[in-house]
């Protein structure tokens, strides 16, 4: 789970608000700094200067889905407004500004945003903790020093209100949002648990069992762990957790499998109030007084 504060034009951001686009492709002259740990569905929050605002702030996010390389005209041809611009010439006068009399390159790095959600009003880093290079050209992680900090956005946003006027009516942007802030809360929880101890065998019998439960619908991986899983439904919130043990660590197990169920109820609850919180036991077999066990739990929470 990595989230990426990105400076972006604030006009363009504009454009892709009024033309309600729920996708974008962003483009990126210089392929010098790369991402290093920016994945799939992570978070790229908007840094620009909001509508009667002279500072920069977060205005919006948007989910990062691939890079792409592209010339300018197969950028236009593929994407038209999704690049920010309602033309070609525009688009390339742009790009040929910001290059600065150097060469423009024949394909750029483009990151291609999915599932976008603006603001009503922009977040100032200073609300949230988080410090921001006044200098700062391209994008930085935010929560590489603090875990938190992508909750702590996502909560001010909800307090600021999301913008569902840049959406349809056919879509739901806070649904979008409410999803995204349970997905890093949960995230946030388990990176507060210990996941051990596992040898290197048990450890890969966790992940392949955690890899198949988020094939089936609705369950995915937690974000910050390779071994559990969670699904939302409704009020209730079911995080599923693998139990790999041999004869002679099955007490061990057992004792960590409970504790960790135990501090994701209580934590869990803590940040989400008014959510339920149920367990699930991935195994092969699951032992029987495992999961007699766990459903004794279940009842109680």
């Amino acid at each position: 789970m990595s989230s990426i504060a990105y400076v972006t034009d604030d006009r363009m951001l504009e454009y892709h608000r009024l033309c309600r686009n729920h996708e974008m492709i962003f483009w990126r002259l210089s392929a010098k700094k790369r991402f290093t740990d920016f994945h799939h569905g992570d978070l790229l929050f908007f840094y620009a200067r909001g509508p009667m605002s002279r500072r920069k702030g977060l205005i919006g996010y948007a989910h990062f889905d691939s890079i792409k390389k592209l010339s300018i005209r197969k950028m236009w041809d593929t994407y038209k407004d999704m690049t920010g611009y309602d033309s070609y010439e525009k688009l390339y006068e742009t790009i040929h500004r910001a290059a600065k009399g150097q060469e423009i390159p024949s394909k750029m790095n483009c990151l291609y945003l999915t599932d976008v959600v603006f603001f009503m009003t922009p977040i100032y880093p200073k609300e949230v903790q988080l410090n921001i290079p006044s200098n700062l050209e391209s994008y930085c992680y935010i929560d590489k020093e603090d875990p938190e900090i992508t909750v702590r956005i996502l909560r001010k946003a909800e307090e600021h209100g999301i913008d569902v006027w840049s959406w349809d009516s056919q879509e739901r942007p806070e649904i979008i949002f409410r999803e995204d802030a349970l997905r890093h809360t949960i995230a946030m929880v388990s990176r507060e648990i210990e996941t051990g101890p596992y040898s290197r065998r048990q450890l890969a019998e966790a992940g392949r069992l955690a890899a198949e439960k988020a094939k089936e619908e609705g369950w995915e991986r937690i974000r910050t762990s390779k071994t559990s899983c969670f699904k939302a439904e409704g009020d209730t919130i079911h995080i599923a957790l693998p139990f790999v043990s041999g004869q002679k660590d099955k007490t061990a197990q057992m004792q960590q499998l409970f504790g960790r169920m135990v501090m994701y109820s209580a934590l869990l609850q803590k940040e989400e109030s008014g959510k339920q919180v149920r367990f699930e036991v991935l195994g092969e077999p699951v032992p029987q007084d495992v999961r007699e066990m766990v459903n004794r739990l279940n009842e109680r929470l």
